[in-house]
């Protein structure tokens, strides 16, 4: 039998992807970074235990924001030298051929890397992402700078109104290049680190956990006791599934009391947990 008591250690970036852990203690362990998606805890114990992004995940979001730009523009330039080569000598005809087939040759790679589409989608486009908006950041840092540089040489050439107007203008590039900076940051502090996608915790025990920057896209909740757990607003519920709560353990407190909860009801109850 599979080993299900995982209690009190560190199973920092540990994956428990689609295993059977039905019952399985993870009391007061470490389990940032970890992937549980579509695996069934169904009855398991997650008491006091930390969630959240882990230092490695964190790294590799500022790695992504430093070297993502450099990859988009990369790829782009390769692209464009490719598509030279490969059409330059082809007639017109062959070349809108190729182009009009594009969207069935997209088509049936769907359909034959479909699950590993699935799998690598998400990594794929946060890592995308970040680098698109680490690559906003990066033009108008240099527009920013560039302005300042025209700003001040027009200036000392005694351009005082010109100067001023690009100065204004760099102000205005200045504040913009802040905000994406910012937009940046938020892009990585959002990032989910534990990731709870399409798993089945009915009945699972998530008392006094630290639920922060968890996901439970898709999962099954019904039934888990949520006592005096504690979640951020980057952890993300909407998509669960979940008929009731307990908010107090040997299923005790049950809300909603005795039905289902209807639209928008788990969010509103969820929301006085969040620190």
């Amino acid at each position: 039998m599979t080993n299900r008591n995982y209690a009190n250690q560190n199973l920092e970036n540990s994956s428990f992807k689609g295993q059977d852990l039905a019952g399985a203690d993870f009391s007061g362990s470490d389990l940032r970074g970890c992937d549980f998606s579509k695996a069934s805890l169904i009855g398991a114990t997650f008491e006091g235990c930390e969630m959240g992004q882990s230092l490695r995940q964190h790294n590799s979001l500022i790695i992504a924001a430093i070297i993502g730009p450099i990859v988009l523009v990369g790829f782009s330039v390769i692209a464009v030298q490719v598509s030279n080569v490969l059409f330059r000598d082809l007639p017109t005809q062959v070349t809108n051929f190729f182009w009009a087939a594009l969207p069935f040759l997209a088509l049936i790679a769907e359909l034959f890397l479909r699950d590993s589409i699935t799998v690598l989608f998400p990594a794929v486009a946060t890592f995308l992402s970040i680098g698109a908006i680490a690559s906003l950041f990066a033009v108008m840092v240099t527009l920013t700078v560039g302005l300042a540089g025209v700003s001040l040489s027009s200036v000392g050439d005694g351009g005082a109104a010109q100067g001023l107007f690009l100065l204004v203008l760099m102000v205005i590039s200045a504040f913009i290049t802040f905000r994406i900076f910012n937009w940046v940051l938020q892009a990585i502090q959002s990032y989910p680190g534990t990731s709870f996608r399409k798993a089945d915790l009915t009945n699972a025990d998530f008392s006094r956990a630290r639920v922060q920057n968890t996901d439970f896209s898709l999962a099954l909740l019904t039934g888990a006791c949520i006592f005096n757990w504690s979640m951020n607003g980057h952890t993300q519920l909407t998509t669960a599934q979940c008929d009731y709560l307990y908010l107090e353990p040997e299923q005790q407190n049950r809300r909603p009391s005795d039905r289902k909860f209807q639209a928008g009801e788990l969010d509103r109850l969820l929301t006085q947990f969040t620190q």
